[in-house]
């Protein structure tokens, strides 16, 4: 019971610390979605991070903190890219249960975790693609076009281009990263929208995100 108030506290102060107050059912939520990740990650490799405290900074806060970086529109579509154990898609829609959601993850393993994390939260309106973002790509015709692609954690060069038969006009890429982009690394047609750098709490490093359109 202790560690669980222990859990909860430092969820509602590190939240609070970037602006962004939990509700006590999101609390809940998020940690039964720790407990849950570390669980499984004791048979599948979800992720490297096993200690409480930076599971919280490193994994929930960092991703929550896209909503100090843009105002989404109301039921926004996003699509998160590799989205592995559900970063930053599933903490967004817990602290925005209007958003709606498409992971795409090709492991099949943390599919199946994504999958039961989804319904064991009851969250409505996010769908899992197991595959590549190719794969998405090349069987996307007749899906909506998402006002969102999001990436965290992994190589945005070659998003670039997949991207334009995915991303809705006037659509953004949002990357996750520990740096500000590297401009040389854009082609022609992008641009940088806005950029968003923050510390994260208790002095685990500073993030940027970054919005990028294309034309």
């Amino acid at each position: 019971m202790e560690q669980k108030s222990d859990i909860q506290s430092l969820l509602s102060s590190a939240s609070s610390s970037i602006g962004i107050d939990l509700t006590a059912e999101q609390i809940g939520k998020f940690t039964i979605y720790l407990n849950q990740l570390k669980e499984w990650n004791k048979t599948t490799n979800l992720t490297s991070i096993v200690k409480d405290e930076e599971i919280v900074i490193k994994h929930f806060i960092d991703s929550i903190a896209a909503v100090n970086a843009e105002n989404f529109t109301k039921e926004s579509l996003i699509f998160d890219i590799g989205a592995g154990a559900g970063f930053p898609g599933i903490p967004l829609k817990i602290i925005r249960p209007d958003l709606r959601f498409v992971l795409v993850e090709p492991s099949k393993k943390k599919s199946s975790f994504l999958r039961y994390i989804v319904g064991l939260l009851k969250l409505e309106h996010v769908d899992i693609f197991e595959g590549s973002l190719e794969n998405f790509t090349e069987t996307f015709d007749g899906r909506e076009s998402a006002n969102y692609l999001v990436a965290r954690g992994i190589r945005f060069e070659f998003i670039l281009d997949l991207s334009k038969s995915i991303l809705a006009k006037n659509g953004m890429i949002m990357l996750f990263l520990s740096a500000f982009v590297d401009k040389s690394k854009l082609t022609r047609e992008t641009m940088i929208v806005k950029e968003y750098p923050f510390e994260l709490p208790m002095g685990y490093g500073t993030r940027v995100i970054t919005c990028l359109s294309q034309s």
